[in-house]
């Protein structure tokens, strides 16, 4: 079961009026600011988590890759809009948990 389908079954509760939509309002939004937040430690942290890697393998090879530039580089071939898109989801979630 997806995100989306937990989100459409919250609203339907909502709509429906159902006693059970104030408390699953409440987990849901919990769940998807908590899942926000990972991905975000996530991006924030990926460069140490990639040079960890590299060094947990003993590989001389990639102890020479310049990690931050290597990210940096992968960024840079998606699309503008994936990037609107992402910090759009951040203030979209961060907000609605403010607002909450």
């Amino acid at each position: 079961m997806g995100i989306a389908t937990v989100l459409a079954a919250t609203a339907g509760l909502n709509l429906a009026g159902s006693s059970w939509a104030g408390a699953l309002n409440w987990i849901v939004l919990g769940l998807v600011l908590a899942i926000n937040c990972v991905i975000l430690y996530s991006n924030l942290t990926a460069t140490t988590s990639v040079q960890a890697a590299f060094s947990r393998k003993g590989d001389p090879d990639l102890a020479r890759i310049d990690v931050a530039a290597l990210l940096k580089a992968a960024e840079a071939g998606f699309p503008r809009w994936v990037w609107v898109l992402q910090n759009a989801r951040h203030v979209v979630v961060f907000g609605a948990a403010a607002l909450a």
